[in-house]
């Protein structure tokens, strides 16, 4: 009974305890600080211009593929020691003498292999056409002495895309053997006519291939110019794995120099939104943002307010040289969830347009607060004070990299100054504190399952074309969406992972459905798509697609990601179960002490009995 007395109080005090564990993940708002871990990371390697990401040894790690001096290709592995990323694999073209303009990581041949394409620009060609050169895998690495070169040039970097829904990447692009866009299949390298248009492809292009119109199959976006010269957009619809042309429409009237097209659900409303970076000025003394949101030609401006304590910034006018010394570099969005809320932001190079600073800047993904952006509902915030971010000068790229694969974004800068060839490599961890939730996923080939080649699952060849969206309920009780497509572009430094992260916000609920659909190849009316429920946040889901034609049989493989709120969580758990077995301890002893007093009050009793 004297034990029975303490229990409430005990008990309320573990209830107080088990709300406050409730409420873990739910505190201030994070710090917006970056840490600069270069050194780190690289060493002293920290040079090249960082050209694409993917896992060249099938590790789960992924890889960077980093240019030198213009004609050598460095790959640094990712390591478990540091620096976490060493230069392991080489090849070049100095016997060529030629300068790389591009890298695309793909397994151009279909044996779960990744290899690589180079376009190159010939240092003793007369003209500014682009040759291709493929360089295979071999044994989870690159043979220097295998490759073949393409046997014809490109007017343009290409587009990588699965054309005919294969899952072996094919090229896309506009060669000297013919004025209308051809496409190199992967597999056999065979050549065939892809489209039939009056339209030329602009020059430097920002094609991509990317579900437009919801239907979990990739459509082909193209920039094209119209035969009086006029700047269009036209989407080439994937019906039942063939394209054909859907929708022609205009850039912004009032935009005088146009970026390069990005695409990313800008609303979180489950649907791809077109963005468009560009200036109403030759010189971008006005630049601006723009969005078209699916389904609708109407340009909706989402960023105008470039200036800060009086200093005018803007994006940087893309010079194409007719043979460039340095790859030449178009106004470029990088689109990432940086601080995970479901709301996809990016990074811009800018310009102080009285001065020659040039630095990258984070534009973050807010509720639109204007009149001008009502369209939108959200529009971009330049966020001017990143410390780390801001020291870097000169910079010329900056895109998103989850550098220790915790699934959250961290920055990449390249600036001018190392060589006149080379830029600095900069990366810089994203401290992010509020620890929101979040899932990425990584759609893989599908051309092989539990028997591929030397027992290696092939968990990063680089795969164009996927799409994925899930539905979740938010901590509010709403529906909420996200969607995005997995290496949709690939030209002029699209510097894309081969995996996505989407955030979900601070709602630890499960993901109600998670969709993930592939191309199909022509005359297949039947939608390849997937659908998993009840997907634990804060995890890495690898989608294995095989067979391709048996969504059903798909798997995938789910690995958590621990975060700080489970260590947290972890931390009170075991303090409540310790205070828990302390109180138990208590009263255990005290009811002991209550026990041998009765014993010794028993034993002195008079016991009239005995007389």
């Amino acid at each position: 009974m004297a034990a029975a007395g303490r229990l409430p109080s005990s008990w309320a005090l573990l209830a107080l305890l088990l709300g406050g564990l409730a409420l873990l993940g739910v505190g201030p708002v994070p710090a917006r600080a970056l840490h600069n871990v270069t050194a780190e990371l690289f060493g002293a390697e920290a040079w090249g211009t960082l050209a694409a990401f993917g896992d060249l040894n099938s590790d789960k790690q992924t890889d960077l593929f980093v240019l030198r001096e213009r004609n050598d290709l460095i790959v640094f592995l990712a390591d478990q020691n540091a620096p976490y990323f060493k230069p392991k694999v080489k090849v070049s073209l100095k016997n060529h003498s030629a300068l790389i303009t591009s890298v695309v990581p793909g397994d151009y041949d279909g044996d779960s292999q990744m290899d690589v394409l180079l376009t190159y620009l010939p240092k003793d060609h007369a003209s500014s056409e682009l040759g291709a050169v493929i360089f295979w895998g071999q044994n989870q690495t690159l043979d220097p002495n295998n490759m073949t070169v393409l046997n014809r040039t490109f007017q343009d970097e290409p587009l990588i895309m699965d054309f005919n829904g294969d899952l072996i990447p094919d090229v896309f692009g506009v060669t000297n053997e013919s004025s209308q866009p051809q496409i190199l299949l992967g597999g056999n390298l065979s050549w065939h006519p892809a489209l039939t248009t009056k339209s030329k492809m602009r020059i430097p292009h920002s094609h991509s291939f990317i579900d437009l119109t919801a239907d979990f199959t990739a459509d082909l976006f193209l920039t094209t110019l119209s035969a009086s010269s006029t700047f269009q957009f036209e989407i080439w619809e994937n019906v039942d794995g063939n394209f054909s042309v859907n929708t022609v429409f205009e850039k912004p009237q009032n935009m005088v120099v146009i970026g390069q097209s990005a695409f990313a659900d800008f609303d979180g409303d489950g649907h791809m939104d077109h963005l468009l970076p560009g200036c109403e000025d030759k010189n971008c003394q006005k630049s601006i943002i723009y969005l078209a949101r699916s389904g609708t030609k109407q340009w909706v401006p989402v960023l105008r307010e470039f200036s800060n304590k009086g200093t005018l910034w803007g994006f940087v006018p893309f010079v194409h040289e007719q043979r460039p010394t340095e790859i030449p570099i178009p106004i470029t969005l990088h689109i990432g969830d940086y601080n995970m809320d479901g709301y996809p932001d990016a990074l811009a190079i800018l310009k102080n347009t009285s001065g020659s600073n040039q630095q990258a800047f984070l534009l973050e993904n807010v509720p639109c607060n204007n009149a001008s952006c009502e369209g939108a509902h959200r529009m971009f915030k330049v966020y001017w004070e990143l410390m780390d971010l801001n020291q870097i000068r000169d910079a010329m790229v900056a895109t998103f990299f989850d550098i220790y694969e915790d699934g959250i974004l961290d920055i990449v800068v390249l600036s001018k100054g190392y060589t006149k060839n080379d830029f600095s490599i900069h990366t810089l961890k994203n401290n992010f504190e509020a620890d929101a939730y979040f899932v990425k996923v990584i759609v893989l080939s599908g051309l092989c399952s539990n028997d591929c080649p030397r027992k290696i699952t092939p968990f990063g060849v680089n795969q164009p074309g996927p799409y994925i969206m899930y539905t979740t309920v938010d901590a509010n009780g709403y529906l909420k969406n996200g969607s995005a497509g997995q290496l949709s572009q690939s030209a002029h430094l699209a510097l894309q992972l081969p995996y996505n992260v989407l955030g979900l916000g601070r709602s630890a609920n499960f993901l109600d459905h998670l969709y993930v659909g592939i191309p199909r190849p022509s005359g297949e009316k039947s939608i390849r798509k997937q659908e998993w429920t009840a997907i634990i946040p804060n995890s890495q889901l690898i989608v294995i697609p095989y067979p391709h034609n048996v969504p059903r049989s798909w798997s995938a493989k789910l690995y958590l990601t621990p975060s700080n709120i489970v260590l947290l969580t972890a931390i009170a758990l075991i303090g409540v179960c310790v205070f828990i077995l302390a109180i138990i301890g208590i009263l255990h002893w005290q009811e002991k002490k209550a026990d041998d007093r009765e014993k010794r009050q028993e034993a002195h009793r008079f016991h009239f009995d005995a007389m």
